[in-house]
């Protein structure tokens, strides 16, 4: 077998699990995350940060973190939001602290999960293909194309341990507040449905409205290269060839579709969110080229649509 099962690293790992009869086989990305319930009360709280570069040892001190047994035993203070807003805030009761971590989590993987399907090629350009014993490992069933599901797993990490990603949460003092999140500061609320309307073209009278999770899609930047400091919005790269002051609406996404993506506006996990994905099954698997990404929605097929490959490997197989 020439499949490699995992990479370790320091902006997230991930594994390869080969399909197995009625299971199919998944490439997972797992972000350890370390949470903090941030102390509103501080001097670190009332200023902005510098999100760490991946593989940087959290080092000493650590954000400053408080857990309260009752409102009364609250801490209070202003947090300063992505905008560089001061949002009044309070500490988070232990009780509301443990519900949030569990609902973080379940969020999360379920605004990623469930929709990115990919595919290999029957045969590549120049060797750049699986070998036939590669190819098998992604036949759950012989019905089905062989293809791979796409994961997300958040490993929520201890206090003071290093992870992947470190994520300060600060709860609103007052509830409904705006607060935007970022990357590495967010708000009890990020774990919320919340809708948002299109912009960039809206004065061409091009409108819509979708909504996302906030920590989802602030879990989407987290996806990094090693060498980079986030996976950035899915027009950032567009958006900063416009006048500054239209860059912050048109890199959430300069059409409508665009709009719509996990790392824009919405909850669709799309080619530009899959990249992660491709990238590590290009480095776990021979196949540099051939991975196709197909939203799990249009994964659709007939048996006259299995590949002559694959059906002349099952039969030698049977």
């Amino acid at each position: 077998m020439t499949l490699r099962r995992s990479i370790s690293e320091a902006n997230y790992d991930s594994f390869l699990d080969p399909a197995l009869p009625g299971r199919p086989a998944q490439i997972r990305i797992k972000l350890k995350v370390t949470l903090i319930p941030l102390d509103p009360s501080t001097a670190w709280a009332r200023a902005r940060h510098v999100v760490p570069a991946a593989g940087t040892p959290l080092g000493v001190p650590m954000p400053p973190a408080h857990l309260a047994h009752n409102l009364a035993a609250a801490k209070k203070g202003n947090v300063l939001d992505a905008n560089g807003t001061a949002v009044a805030c309070r500490s988070w009761l232990d009780t509301e602290w443990s519900e949030f971590t569990n609902r973080f989590k379940h969020s999360v993987e379920h605004s990623w999960n469930n929709q990115m399907i990919f595919l290999p090629t029957e045969s590549g350009v120049n060797g750049d293909e699986l070998s036939d014993a590669d190819y098998l490992q992604f036949i759950a069933n012989p019905r089905m194309p062989a293809h791979a599901e796409g994961a997300l797993e958040i490993e929520l990490q201890p206090p003071n341990t290093i992870g992947h990603a470190l994520i300060e949460v600060a709860h609103l003092a007052n509830p409904g507040a705006d607060f935007r999140q970022r990357m590495s500061r967010i708000s009890d609320e990020s774990v919320l449905f919340t809708t948002s309307g299109f912009t960039y073209r809206r004065p061409r009278g091009i409108t819509g409205k979708t909504g996302q999770i906030a920590a989802a899609h602030e879990i989407g930047h987290w996806l990094r290269d090693p060498n980079a400091r986030l996976f950035e919005h899915i027009d950032r790269t567009f958006a900063v060839t416009l006048p500054k002051a239209r860059q912050d609406e048109a890199q959430y996404g300069r059409t409508l579709g665009r709009f719509y993506s996990l790392m824009g506006g919405g909850s669709v996990v799309g080619d530009y969110e899959a990249a992660p994905w491709i990238t590590r099954l290009r480095r776990q698997t021979p196949m540099k080229l051939g991975w196709t990404h197909v939203h799990k929605l249009h994964f659709q097929w007939t048996l006259d649509d299995i590949p002559e490959r694959q059906k002349q490997l099952q039969q030698k197989r049977a």
